[in-house]
C-alpha cells in the first residue's frame, strides 16, 4: 500500500516537474493544478463552475490515486 503511494506521488511530481521544464513562457496551451478533490464529480464540478466565471478555457480531472482526482486547468492569459 505504501509503495502504490509512493508511486503515485512521484509520478505526480514528474508530470509536474515535466509541466514545468517544458512551460519556459506562459501560453494557452499550458495546464496548471487548480487543486485536489475527494470525487471525480467534485473535479467535473469545480472545473465546470470555472467557465462563467472565465478563469479558464478548459480543463481536466486527473486521478491520484485512492478515490481523489486532481483538477488541471487551461488559464486565460
Amino acid at each position: 500500500m505504501m509503495r502504490k503511494t509512493l508511486v503515485s506521488l512521484a509520478l505526480a511530481a514528474g508530470v509536474a516537474g515535466g509541466a514545468l521544464a517544458t512551460a519556459g513562457s506562459a501560453s494557452a496551451a499550458t495546464f496548471v493544478p487548480g487543486g485536489v478533490y475527494p470525487s471525480v464529480q467534485a473535479c467535473s464540478d469545480a472545473g465546470n463552475a470555472g467557465f462563467p466565471q472565465g478563469r479558464w478555457v478548459g480543463f481536466y480531472c486527473q486521478s491520484l490515486g485512492y478515490g481523489q482526482y486532481e483538477l488541471w486547468v487551461q488559464p486565460t492569459y
